[in-house]
C-alpha cells in the first residue's frame, strides 16, 4: 500500500507546535535584583530640609542607571543627544516632615546662557527620537551587522535600563529590552518607511517613554520616588523643580547645579 506523504501545512503546525512546548519547558530567566538608589549616592544632589533630590543627566557615556561610583561603566550604543533628547533621571527621598506634591511639569533644565527649557512631552520625545539620522543610522548600523530586533531594541534602551551584555551591544535591562524587541523584529519594514511599521514602532517608543517617565505624585515622609524627564539635548548647568504642598498652596523652587555640554 502507498503511504502518502504529509501535505505541507501539517508539518508546518507541527515545526509551531514543538516550538511552543521547547519554550514553555525552557527555564525562566529570574528578575535581576532592584537596588533601591538615594540621592546621596550621585554627584548631582541637594537636600532641601529632609527632601534629597539628585539628577542624573544622559551625557552619552554611561547608562543612566549605571552605578555611579564605576569608573568605567558600558557606553550606551545609541546617542540619545544625537537625536536631541536628553533623557534625565531624577531620584528623590523624601525624609522632612512634610508630604511634597512633585509634579514633572515643573522639572526644567537652565542652559548655559540662562535660557529655561521645558521638558518634552511624550509626544515630543517620541517624535524626536524616531525622526533622527542617529536613530535611522542605528537601525541601519544593526542590520549591516546581522542583529536581531531585540539587540537593536536593547542598544536604543540602553539610556533607560540597568547595561547589560547581548552580543557585544550595551543592552537595557529586561524591561526596555522587552519593549523593544517586538517592536524592531520586522526593522526592515522601517528602513523602506512603509507606514504601518512606522506607527507600531512609534507605538512601542510611546510606551517606553511613557514607562520611565517621572510620574505627578506625592511624597509622604519616609517615602523615595523617581523616573525620567526628557529635556532637549542643550548644554546644561541646572535643573529645576518647582515644588508645592499636596493642597497646591505653598511652592518652593530647588535648582541642582550641574556641569554639562
Amino acid at each position: 500500500m502507498l503511504k502518502l506523504a504529509k501535505p505541507w501545512w501539517a508539518w508546518t503546525v507541527l515545526a509551531v507546535f514543538l516550538a511552543a512546548f521547547v519554550t514553555a519547558c525552557a527555564p525562566k530567566t529570574l528578575p535581576s535584583p532592584k537596588v533601591q538608589s538615594l540621592p546621596s549616592q550621585f554627584p548631582y544632589n541637594v537636600n532641601d530640609k529632609g527632601l534629597a533630590i539628585a539628577v542624573v543627566p544622559f551625557d552619552g557615556q554611561r547608562d543612566v542607571y549605571a552605578d555611579p561610583a564605576n569608573p568605567r561603566p558600558v557606553k550606551p550604543d545609541f546617542d540619545w543627544l544625537k537625536a536631541g533628547v536628553r533623557p534625565t533621571r531624577i531620584i528623590l527621598a523624601n525624609d522632612s516632615p512634610q508630604a511634597v506634591l512633585v509634579d514633572p511639569s515643573q522639572v526644567t533644565c537652565i542652559d548655559n546662557q540662562g535660557v529655561v527649557h521645558q521638558a518634552y512631552t511624550t509626544r515630543e520625545a517620541v517624535n524626536a527620537v524616531v525622526a533622527s539620522q542617529a536613530f535611522g543610522a542605528h537601525v541601519r548600523s544593526g542590520l549591516r551587522r546581522g542583529l536581531a530586533g531585540a539587540a537593536l531594541g536593547a542598544g536604543v534602551g540602553a539610556a533607560l535600563g540597568s547595561v547589560s551584555s547581548y552580543r557585544g551591544y550595551a543592552a537595557a535591562g529586561a524591561a526596555a529590552g522587552a519593549a523593544w524587541g517586538g517592536a524592531l523584529g520586522g526593522v526592515q519594514g522601517l528602513v523602506v518607511g512603509t507606514a504601518q511599521t512606522r506607527a507600531e514602532l512609534e507605538s512601542r517608543v510611546r510606551r517606553l517613554i511613557e514607562g520611565k517617565q517621572l510620574p505627578e505624585t506625592v511624597l509622604s515622609p519616609g517615602m523615595t520616588r523617581e523616573g525620567l524627564v526628557f529635556f532637549p539635548a542643550v548644554p546644561m548647568k541646572a535643573v529645576r523643580l518647582v515644588l508645592a504642598t499636596p493642597d497646591r498652596q505653598a511652592t518652593w523652587t530647588v535648582e541642582i547645579e550641574v556641569s554639562l555640554p
